[in-house]
């Protein structure tokens, strides 16, 4: 009811029309399968926030916000990222790092050279680089699943250190058909300018993660044919992890319930091959 709650009040601030929505968020608890995925339970929580309150995107200003502070930081991240010692691990750990980050606008007013530090010296706690790395020297064609708005700025950066270590790739990055809670959706990829980098389609759902029988056959033909498939965030973990496909997962894990799944501790950076 937590997320029913977060869903109403990002959506409307009349109080009566909230209370509509718990009120019907309540309703289908008893139909919710034991072993639905959270995704898949958000996306129901949300869709009926926004057919009671007619708020088809009630995190719209958060994204552009999100989006602007992180463009914002580009210049600066990229300058680190190509000055260090291997820009290929620099950015999937600053990548893994926007997994977390609130783009509200104090994060401009906020130590980013703590945050950086802190991204880069700390290592993967599931560690699959070095073989990750190797895979993708011989690539031909990746498929990198993202996650949030703003985020994505910090996708860009590994997007490029990817075609850097491959400039063979033939490189997709997928985002939202339509809006659900602040994740990606095509808008904020041309924002950031995503796709004057490289291909940018939809998945043809709304869920907050990838739900393949809810994809569009143009997705699924990528993800089949793809030799890699990046995963961002914990969402596309929660919705992937049983899949089998050459996945890498990049995340911040969040709950106890994945820390426990891929025997982490919450706050720990993964980049793990399924």
């Amino acid at each position: 009811m937590t997320q029913a709650l977060r869903a109403a009040r990002a959506a409307t601030s009349d109080e009566i029309v909230q209370r509509r929505v718990l009120n019907s968020v309540a309703g289908i608890i008893p139909e919710i399968p034991l072993e639905a995925k959270p995704p898949e339970i958000a996306q129901r929580v949300y869709k009926i926030a926004h057919d009671i309150t007619g708020n088809s995107d009630p995190y719209r200003e958060i994204k552009s916000q999100a989006n602007q502070t992180a463009l914002s930081l580009y210049p600066r991240l990229k300058e680190i990222v190509v000055g260090s010692d291997d820009p290929l691990l620099a950015a999937c750990k600053l990548a893994i790092a926007g997994n977390s980050i609130d783009f509200g606008p104090q994060v401009l007013h906020t130590n980013l050279d703590a945050i950086v530090d802190s991204a880069l010296s700390v290592p993967f706690v599931c560690d699959d680089y070095q073989q990750f790395r190797s895979e993708v020297a011989s690539c031909t064609r990746l498929l990198y699943l993202g996650d949030n708005a703003g985020e994505i700025v910090f996708d860009k950066l590994l997007i490029e250190q990817l075609l850097e270590h491959n400039s063979q790739i033939e490189l997709t990055f997928v985002v939202r058909e339509t809006p659900i809670i602040n994740d990606a959706t095509m808008d904020d990829a041309v924002a950031v300018e995503l796709d004057k980098l490289t291909r940018v389609v939809s998945n043809g759902s709304d869920a907050p993660a990838t739900i393949l029988s809810q994809c569009s056959s143009e997705m699924l033909e990528i993800f089949d044919s793809s030799d890699i498939i990046i995963a961002k965030g914990q969402g596309n973990y929660e919705s992937l992890s049983d899949e089998e496909a050459n996945i890498v997962f990049l995340l911040k894990c969040k709950c106890h319930v994945v820390a426990d799944l891929l025997d982490v501790n919450v706050g720990d950076a993964v980049l793990r091959k399924r």
